[in-house]
């Protein structure tokens, strides 16, 4: 009855034996097909990383804001824009395939790109943008004025974060309050003229 423990111990220690072989074939042919490719191996305790680099894309001005809604201009604001530049480093960054994305407090939206050229709820334009080859490319230097409407709105003055990434790159992110412009402010809180 005791040789079934041995021969069970020894099984155990055979499982074990071909696994460490099979780890270490698999671990030199992996370094083997590295060194053939020519490539660098990372030092001694360094992992490699995917970074996305620098942003593209630098904010100009601020965010202004305005409501879409007649009555809530002094509170509420759910129409936001504000204008962002290449930074002229890297290739052109074709806008429609850019996320934009809007934080405030517990909100938090990804918008759509819209088809038309005033955003509906949920949804972001960029003008200008071009027509022929360039599409809607912008290239090194260039700017763009961005304006989203939220899918609901939130108070006038609130700290927001606006992230404008392009694919394969850092954000550009603009953080602050939303300012709502004097002029738009009166016009919308001001009874109408006759």
């Amino acid at each position: 009855m005791g040789g079934g423990e041995a021969y069970t111990h020894l099984e155990l220690a055979a499982i074990f034996a071909a696994f460490v072989a099979v780890t270490t074939l698999f671990s030199l042919v992996s370094l083997g097909a590295s060194a053939m490719d020519g490539g660098t191996s990372p030092g001694a305790g360094a992992y490699p990383v995917l970074t996305a680099g620098e942003p593209l894309l630098v904010p100009v001005g601020e965010v202004t804001g305005s409501s879409s809604v007649p009555g809530f201009s002094d509170a509420y604001v759910d129409t936001l824009a504000f204008r962002v530049a290449h930074t002229g480093e890297g290739g052109a960054v074709d806008i429609a395939r850019v996320t934009v994305t809007v934080m405030a407090g517990s909100y938090l939206e990804i918008l759509t790109l819209s088809e038309g050229p005033l955003p509906g709820p949920g949804m972001w334009t960029a003008t200008p943008l071009r027509d022929g080859d360039a599409g809607t490319l912008l290239l090194a230097g260039e700017e763009c004025m961005i304006r989203l409407c939220l899918d609901r709105p939130v108070p006038a003055g609130e700290v927001l974060t606006v992230r404008v990434r392009p694919e394969g790159n850092a954000p550009c992110s603009i953080t602050g309050p939303v300012r709502v412009p004097a002029a738009d402010a009166n016009v919308l809180s001001s009874p109408d003229k006759d």
